[in-house]
């Protein structure tokens, strides 16, 4: 059974590029308002302009999603709407680099950067949710924390965290009506793919808009489950 988005509200981190503002597009297109979240003014503007030419209403937070200050704020912002129905975290950063090169500081900014803000996403949205009586918390992970290389143990170390984060939490949010998911999808069309892999086969990325998509199909079918949190791309690594 398909439930109509209109009206409803969404939150997204990470928006000011990529996949984030894939996703604030697909939620405007399907009648949602959206809250934008992201580190950097610019590409916020430029998401804002995206999805108000969507025909959607944004509200612009900005913040670091690796900041409990900054995430604290986003969602009490967002309370003014009624709090949103749909989370979605499409932050993270990437490290190519083996492991006996890998400094404590590359380990700690990659795991602030992917699972630490993972975390205080959750810990803020999950109370909501429950309060709510339902709604949908979809993380991204990558599909290198599945099938993962010699080259990236610390981004795979924290991507494969997000997974255990949400596999937790589905558990936790079922019992509420509240579904929490973790998509692991292949190389997106992103600004951090190619700053991570500039000579990376285009023929073989996805673009983010279909995993865009998906969000939103996933937001449209509450009664869409995962028994274990998390979709994986089949799409050939």
């Amino acid at each position: 059974m398909t439930t109509s988005l209109q009206g409803q509200t969404g939150l997204v981190f990470g928006a000011g590029r990529g996949l984030g503002r894939a996703t604030a597009i697909a939620c405007a297109r399907a009648g949602m308002r959206v809250g934008l979240v992201a580190r950097t003014a610019s590409e916020l503007e430029e998401t804002t302009a995206a999805v108000r030419a969507a025909g959607g209403e944004a509200k612009v937070l900005g913040g670091d999603a690796r900041d409990e200050s900054h995430v604290a704020s986003a969602f009490a912002a967002m309370d003014t709407w009624g709090g949103p129905s749909l989370v979605v975290n499409t932050v993270g950063e990437s490290l190519i680099k083996p492991l006996v090169e890998s400094t404590l500081a590359d380990w700690r900014r990659i795991i602030d950067g992917n699972l630490t803000a993972a975390f205080l996403i959750s810990r803020a949205a999950m109370p909501r949710l429950i309060a709510r009586g339902g709604g949908r918390l979809i993380h991204l992970s990558s599909r290198a924390a599945v099938f993962t290389s010699p080259a990236i143990p610390v981004y795979a170390a924290a991507k494969a965290g997000v997974i255990g984060l949400v596999k937790s939490l589905a558990l936790q949010g079922k019992p509420h009506g509240v579904s929490v998911n973790v998509l692991c999808p292949s190389p997106m069309d992103t600004p951090m793919r190619w700053s991570a892999t500039p000579d990376f086969d285009r023929a073989r990325v996805l673009p983010p808009e279909s995993v865009a998509d998906l969000i939103v199909l996933l937001a449209a079918h509450p009664e869409m489950t995962l028994e274990d949190g998390v979709l994986s791309s089949a799409v050939a690594y």
